[in-house]
């Protein structure tokens, strides 16, 4: 190992040996930094032993992961580059770090060509194979990402992060069956990994498979409650129980998200300052839902602040940076800058709109970046967590007796917790009912729910009604290929021709609004009822009956329901449910009282009504800013 120092006369040597051992010591101090992770001090030193021409491979390796860490990818290039010219052997690392590196800066020739090189050398090294697969993935090139992850999983077929990695692949692809089997595998490695069956559970439930049901059940006995924590959001739509979503929750924050919070004191403005947090600011079903909100905010009284971490924008994204006073985008910040970014903009309320959902930032909030923080809209369900103060909800998504299931305060909206957009665009297109493969002469039982919120137990009541209902069709949203072929066989197997289920392709919603106006009557699932997808129905004056169950995403249709004055077509039971149902599809006039009358509710109900929606949510604001300034 060279260290800068060579042989001359024995005085100059001798100077030299008391020099390196000063050095060396130095050297051992910055490893000692390193392991209490404070990695800047380390790399001062680091530098200062380079300055003295001090240097070995280890120097430079740690500088170099020092700047990996910091995400400074040429620095730790040049850092990892050095090192590899002074250690020839045992390379393997180093090449591993310099792909991802030259991947991360977008020069994938560069990572390609080292990569080739490597496998030269360490042709068997699953850590150099699965670093250069990331590099495919990020450029959507996933065949080749399967392609590689096969290859590195047959040199150690027993390594079950491989498989839950390329079964995760899968799923983004919508290859469910490949995901199902693969998943399959990683458990009979690992069966104490607990988010391997929730991903198994959730690809079987995006491909309506319900075989193994006992299977099912044993697993939600305990996953997530005992032993490893998993996000409860892929479970919703499995089993109806807010007890076991609380205890999920406070589990799988306490693990991923936890942070020192920071206490924050409240600064009285001219303007009380909202923060409104999420990925989801563009064509997406938190937008639809609240664009009138940021249209109706009073700036007078108010100041709305955007933190957005998503890099897709569109139309919507550029209304909304016009009705807001600052949109700051977060992406490519880590959490405690994006924090240190909210505080000085001095919020007096921030307001995630993710929850447990894809792309959730959730530490920000453990970090506080504001005196009060809500929880709202994208997540039905408890946050289980102190860092978020409130959640805003109405006394039917949670009534006082299922309070306790709430880590937050509760903050009742006067009417339905979710905000509507009242100018809603439909599509002046002239659809006809054959366009979308339905007859004139069928009665249309609809659900354009996501695939993975059908339960057996909603399907078999469909099939009865089937039955039942002479000329009756079942018209679903098609998620996936695996999802409609099992749907099919499920409805053969029960004595239903398979035909009479029709597929409605996913289209622009101003599209859809004037395409759902076909259904006659839309049929809502259990355990994750349609939110967005029951309020476009009800716009598009088509009737929705709901089964009422516990859990917050179990009774946002009831919700919606009761603001529209419609409870009779709230149940409690199954029975229930499928009793009204064919009431409703056998008798006509009963059906055309219930248009006639959601039709004249749409005009006068709150639900629709984005004016009033927002000058009461302003009000909450009002009074938590009141209350808090009472308590400072």
């Amino acid at each position: 190992m060279n260290h800068g120092f060579g042989n001359t006369d024995l005085n100059k040597k001798k100077k030299k040996d008391s020099r390196y051992l000063i050095f060396y010591q130095k050297e051992l101090q910055a490893k000692n930094l390193i392991e209490k992770e404070d990695f800047e001090g380390a790399k001062k030193i680091y530098l200062l032993l380079l300055e003295n021409k001090y240097q070995n491979h280890e120097i430079f390796f740690n500088l170099g992961s020092i700047e990996f860490q910091s995400n400074n990818f040429l620095e730790a290039i040049s850092y990892f580059e050095r090192a590899k010219i002074i250690k020839l052997k045992n390379q393997e690392q180093i090449y591993t770090f310099l792909i991802y590196c030259y991947g991360k800066l977008k020069n994938y020739s560069k990572a390609t060509e080292l990569f080739h090189e490597s496998l030269e050398k360490y042709p068997r090294s699953e850590k150099l194979i699965f670093t250069y697969a990331e590099i495919a993935k990020e450029k959507n090139n996933f065949q080749e990402f399967i392609r590689l992850y096969k290859e590195a999983i047959s040199i150690n077929p027993n390594n079950y992060k491989a498989l839950s990695n390329l079964g995760a692949v899968y799923e983004k692809l919508k290859e469910f069956s490949n995901a199902i089997e693969t998943y399959k595998k990683a458990i009979e490695i690992a069966p104490d990994v607990s988010h391997l069956k929730v991903d198994y559970l959730s690809s079987k439930s995006f491909a309506c498979d319900w075989s193994d049901e006992d299977y099912k059940k044993q697993i939600l006995t305990s996953v997530g409650i005992v032993g490893q924590a998993i996000s409860p959001f892929e479970l919703l739509p499995l089993e109806d129980d807010p007890q076991k979503h609380l205890i999920r929750a406070e589990n799988f924050f306490k693990q991923r998200f936890k942070k020192t919070s920071k206490k924050l004191k409240f600064k009285p403005k001219n303007k009380i300052r909202i923060g409104y947090f999420s990925s989801d600011f563009y064509r997406h079903a938190t937008m639809f839902l609240m664009k009138r909100i940021f249209e109706c905010h009073d700036k007078t009284k108010f100041e709305i602040f955007i933190y957005s971490f998503s890099d897709y924008e569109d139309i919507f994204t550029d209304k909304l940076k016009k009705n807001v006073k600052k949109f700051i985008n977060i992406t490519s910040l880590s959490d405690e800058e994006a924090a240190d970014i909210a505080r000085k903009d001095e919020l007096d309320i921030a307001v995630d709109l993710k929850g447990f959902t894809k792309d959730t930032r959730l530490s920000i909030f453990s970090l506080r970046v504001a005196p009060i923080q809500i929880s709202y809209l994208g997540y039905p369900g408890t946050i289980g967590s102190s860092c978020i103060d409130y959640i805003i909800a109405d006394k039917v998504v949670i009534p006082a007796n299922l309070k306790r299931f709430y880590s937050e305060k509760v903050i009742y909206m006067p009417n339905c917790y979710q905000c509507n957009d009242n100018k809603r665009l439909v599509s002046k297109k002239k659809f006809q009912k054959s366009d979308f493969g339905l007859s004139e002469h069928n009665f249309v039982f609809a659900c354009f729910n996501a695939n993975n919120k059908i339960t057996l137990v909603e399907f078999n009541i469909w099939m009865r009604l089937l039955k039942k209902v002479k000329n009756s069709i079942l018209w679903l949203y098609k998620s996936n290929n695996y999802s409609m072929m099992n749907l099919k066989k499920e409805a053969e197997k029960q004595g239903v021709q398979s035909k009479r289920i029709i597929f409605a392709d996913k289209m622009l919603n101003e599209d859809h609004l004037s395409r759902i106006k076909f259904a006659d009557l839309f049929l809502d699932t259990f355990h994750y009822n349609a939110h967005t997808t029951a309020s476009d129905a009800l716009w598009a004056e088509v009737p929705v009956v709901t089964k009422q169950g516990q859990s917050f995403s179990a009774r946002v249709c009831s919700s919606l329901l009761t603001a529209l004055n419609l409870e009779e077509l709230i149940t409690k039971e199954n029975f229930e449910y499928e009793n009204l149902a064919y009431k409703i599809a056998s008798d006509k006039s009963y059906l055309m009282s219930l248009r006639k009358k959601l039709k004249e509710e749409k005009l006068t109900s709150s639900l629709f009504d984005s004016e009033k929606f927002t000058k009461d949510l302003e009000n909450i604001y009002q009074e938590l800013i009141n209350a808090h300034s009472k308590n400072v």
